[in-house]
């Protein structure tokens, strides 16, 4: 897989789950989304870039949310980024997300 579209696939992955959470939440969520170390996240949820590994990324945005929201986060982001994944079935993603 091409390097460049790894990290469109993170970036698509990781403004679908800021987004969900945006609808719940509202503005609570870019916040916790922005206490991910390299996350770039605009004021409309979406993720317009992001530092370093994407599956580490993704796995710092669920445990942020689930800090707030719990065990229930797992299923949301697992329906948020359900098209995405199947798109791109060979994406490495968090074991809790698998």
């Amino acid at each position: 897989m091409e390097p460049d579209l790894k990290i469109d696939i993170y970036i698509e992955v990781l403004t679908a789950i800021v987004q969900r959470f945006y609808k719940l939440m509202g503005e609570p969520a870019l916040k916790l989304a922005r206490r991910v170390y390299g996350l770039h996240v605009e004021s409309d949820g979406s993720v317009t870039r992001f530092q370093g590994d994407g599956m580490i990324i993704v796995q710092g945005l669920v445990v942020e949310y689930m800090t707030l929201l719990g065990a229930e986060v797992v299923p949301l982001t697992q329906r948020a980024i359900g098209p995405a994944r199947e798109r791109n079935p060979h994406i490495k993603l968090p074991a809790m997300l698998n």
